[in-house]
């Protein structure tokens, strides 16, 4: 199961990272957005973006998923200060 789990999983990634179509390309550009070299994964997060941006509470929920993740791993790595600023 897992050979066919990795294989799954190296395709879908490679698959993500063709660039698009023409007509793919043209098609997001008329709803403005201008990409270079736009790749299948950008319309992926595009679409989901304008899922979210429409009230979609699941594509709301995934992108702070994914935005999430990064900004944790940045505040993992600082030290936390506490400051006393209550008054005496």
């Amino acid at each position: 199961m897992k050979k066919k789990d990795e294989f799954f999983r190296s395709s879908l990634k490679a698959l993500l990272n063709e660039e698009l179509s023409e007509a793919e390309k043209q098609s997001l550009k008329d709803e403005g957005y201008t990409l270079k070299k736009p790749k299948r994964k950008a319309a992926v997060m595009i679409a989901l973006y304008k899922k979210a941006s429409n009230g979609d509470l699941a594509a709301i929920k995934e992108l702070r998923s994914i935005v999430g993740s990064g900004a944790e791993a940045e505040t993992n790595n600082r030290a936390v200060t506490i400051i006393d600023d209550t008054a005496d």
